[in-house]
């Protein structure tokens, strides 16, 4: 699982609840979850869910949406963030990796005050900048992570 992921939970959470995963990918963070005892749900277009569009699941409320790395790919990047708050339960938890505006290896990046801009619902914001290596085959190279934790107001 994310590591930033794993640490969030265990901080902000003391028992599992309901998760879901917005832009699952390989679903490896929602099975890393389910075996800690948590509820999820895991979409991406891999299992038809447009997320250029809200999503609105239908075993909502969740206790946390989170998101890695889909932001960026985004043409309509709200739609993403609408469809966390409105899949969360009041004070539930948004967690949310993506590439900060200064990451030389992505476009359609963001800066912290874009995505605050996008959270004007969501109480609680925090943002942080990570400098990550990403060793992957074919990387090899620094990226600017930008994590974003808000919560639902």
């Amino acid at each position: 699982m994310n590591i930033y992921l794993e640490n969030f939970v265990k901080e902000k959470f003391l028992s599992s609840g309901k998760a879901l995963d917005l832009g699952a990918g390989d679903f490896k963070d929602v099975e890393c979850l389910k075996k800690e005892g948590w509820i999820c749900e895991g979409v991406d277009k891999k299992n038809g869910i447009d997320l250029e569009q809200i999503y609105i699941s239908k075993i909502k409320p969740f206790d946390l949406v989170y998101s890695n790395y889909v932001l960026h790919f985004l043409k309509n990047k709200q739609s993403l963030i609408d469809s966390a708050y409105e899949n969360l339960k009041n004070n539930g938890w948004l967690f949310l990796h993506t590439f900060h505006k200064d990451d030389e290896n992505i476009k359609n990046s963001l800066t912290e005050e874009e995505i605050k801009n996008m959270l004007k619902k969501f109480k609680n914001i925090s943002t942080k900048i990570i400098d990550y290596l990403d060793k992957e085959p074919g990387h090899n190279h620094w990226h600017k992570i930008l994590e974003v934790t808000a919560q639902k107001a």
